[in-house]
């Protein structure tokens, strides 16, 4: 049909569910793009055709289909031969599930037009849908017959064979079509799903690889390489797939979850818990999450020593237990004065190894001798007991408070992005170390994206940094050199409110002039507070010279994670993981760490 973007892929999979979403109309629903909607409303051009017309594709790009169809609908109470509206209607009766009416319309509007091909194919789409695959199949071959190359036939008829259950002769049409488009990543993802279906996992992955190279960024590719891979049971390719996945559709579940499932295939039970846990923490409530956790649960109650791993674990068990009791060999002398460290180091950590080791080894037994609750009341009493001798250890040891304990940092950014890009690594950092945070940004950076949801995405990156608040306001997006005085005011209110003791902002040699302007607004807002650092963005220049740095090398892979968040910003070059992660090393080199972010202090407390 004339939509476009059609994945073949989606619609091979009719068979048992309703096909009508595979096929996206335009537009987005929910919303009306600017400049898209009608100039009229649908009363004021009932008598106009092509008003009429006008707003119907108007409704449909806002995705109001209702509305589209009553449009139509008034054009054919006007001239009921109008095949464009006929066509129109069709369509969007097919979208909407409606198949009978929409195949009506589809043979009134062939019939006014016999020769245009693009209509035959589309009936023969609707009649897929339908489940009319007989008929389907022989529309297509006709439209095929007048025009051998129809790249749209070509692909309606290798579907509608595929759901006959025709493989071979599916596999005939989609070569046929790959010959003539070697360059339509539907094809190929549509011959892997066939090939899978034949068993021909090798050939499968072959296919999916000629079209990771079409289309390297689509993530719905690499997810169908990376669940061929699963099927092989080639699990470090898997991996290698899922991770790709994952950072192509960094706030998705799902990648994470298959790779928590093919760690556990491959016995890395701490990587597996990993990607589990970031699962959990991207999406709570997902079935396959709590799926997931049910099953490693299950999975820890079977015979833990089943892998390389396991084995390593007990070894490296055994081989600790002669470095405890050396250790508390050397240290008796101070030990005598200790007894409750005594009794730790030479009883309980000693009885805890050699626990773990029996347990690995005699866990079939003992499952079959004695109630597992009492063995887990047992182990934990242990543990208990063990806990609270390592307590009263620590409180004779009186340790440090943490850090940034008390502290309250406001981070500022001009467009939702610049908090992530300037200073997310030192604000998780912030996060850990006790203090608390929060984030203000003062436009929706509206004119840096085509309409994507720029606002949502900050504020999914501040819940995956875990801010205790983050604020959007509505200033004007590159306008902000205009509203310094209100900038202040807002600045002036949230330290006011917050108690803020330390903040974040832009730097005064930054390239862009709502980055100066925030920075500005900082000076004179942030008098009070003790200490206030710039930070450097990716549109600082050359003249910004740090004299403070902050090693995040422990939390670099969550600074590269909050930055992905921003897909509308993808195209951007800054944007790019591999120049993030540059530019961190750079800095971090400069302080002889592995990664490090930069920034210029307006005042410092320390």
């Amino acid at each position: 049909m004339s939509a476009p973007g059609r994945p073949l892929l989606a619609l091979l999979l009719l068979a048992a569910a309703s096909p009508a979403g595979a096929r996206s109309p335009p537009g987005a629903r929910g919303g009306e793009p600017a400049g898209a909607g009608p100039a009229t409303t649908l009363d004021a051009a009932r008598f106009d055709r092509e008003a009429l017309r006008r707003y119907a594709r108007g409704r449909v790009q806002a995705g109001r289909y209702a509305d589209a169809l009553e449009a139509y609908q008034r054009i054919l109470d006007l001239d009921p031969g109008d095949a464009d509206a006929l066509s129109h209607a069709a369509q969007l009766h097919a979208w909407t599930g409606d198949y009978d009416r929409s195949i009506v319309l589809y043979r009134d509007a062939i019939a006014r037009r016999p020769r245009e091909l693009g209509l035959q194919s589309d009936l023969a789409d609707v009649l897929t849908w339908a489940k009319r695959l007989e008929e389907a199949e022989r529309l297509y071959e006709a439209v095929l017959k007048s025009d051998p190359r129809h790249h749209e036939a070509l692909k309606g008829l290798a579907r509608a064979r595929l759901l006959q259950g025709d493989l071979d002769g599916a596999a005939g049409v989609l070569d046929r079509a790959l010959k003539l488009y070697p360059g339509d990543v539907d094809l190929y993802r549509a011959q892997a799903r066939l090939l899978s279906q034949k068993g021909d996992l090798d050939g499968a992955v072959a296919s999916l690889q000629r079209a990771v190279l079409l289309a390297p960024d689509d993530p719905e590719v690499r997810r169908h390489l990376a669940e061929t891979y699963q099927r092989k049971k080639d699990w470090p390719r898997a991996v290698e797939a899922w991770l790709k996945v994952s950072r192509l559709a960094p706030d998705q579940p799902a990648a994470h979850v298959a790779l928590a499932r093919a760690y556990l295939a491959m016995g890395k039970r701490a990587l597996a818990e990993e990607h589990a846990a970031l699962a959990a923490r991207l999406s709570p409530n997902d079935p396959a999450v709590h799926e997931l956790a049910a099953d490693m649960r299950r999975q820890a109650g079977l015979a833990p020593a089943r892998s390389f791993a396991d084995w390593f674990e007990v070894l490296a068990y055994l081989a600790l237990l002669p470095v405890v009791l050396l250790t508390a060999r050397r240290l008796r002398r101070s030990l005598r004065q200790r007894p409750a460290a005594s009794t730790f180091i030479w009883w309980v950590v000693p009885a805890f190894i050699l626990l773990n080791v029996a347990s690995h080894f005699a866990k079939g037994w003992i499952d079959a001798r004695v109630d597992a609750q009492v063995v887990e009341s047992i182990t934990e009493v242990a543990l208990f007991l063990g806990l609270f001798v390592a307590f009263l250890a620590l409180l004779r040891s009186g340790p440090p408070e943490r850090e940034f304990a008390g502290q309250v940092v406001l981070a500022l950014g001009a467009h939702p992005d610049d908090i992530e890009l300037g200073c997310a690594g030192f604000l998780l950092k912030l996060k850990a170390s006790g203090a608390r945070v929060f984030g203000l940004t003062f436009t929706r950076g509206e004119k840096g994206t085509d309409g994507g949801p720029r606002e949502e995405e900050a504020r999914r990156a501040a819940a995956f940094m875990g801010l205790d608040g983050y604020w959007v306001l509505d200033f004007p997006d590159t306008g902000l050199a205009d509203r310094v005085p209100d900038l202040k005011a807002s600045i002036e209110a949230r330290i006011g409110e917050l108690g803020a003791t330390l903040v974040l902002t832009h730097s005064d040699v930054d390239v862009h002039g709502d980055h100066r302007a925030v920075h500005a607004a900082t000076r004179e807002a942030a008098r009070s507070v003790p200490t206030v650092l710039c930070y450097e963005d990716v549109s600082t220049g050359n003249q910004f010279t740090p004299d403070l740095y902050v090693d995040i090398s422990r939390t670099i892979d969550d600074h590269l994670r909050a930055c992905a968040f921003h897909r509308t910003q993808d195209h951007r070059s800054y944007m790019d993981p591999q120049v993030i992660q540059g530019r961190a090393a750079h800095r971090g080199l400069q302080i002889g760490a592995s990664f490090a972010l930069a920034f210029r202090a307006l005042r410092l407390v320390r």
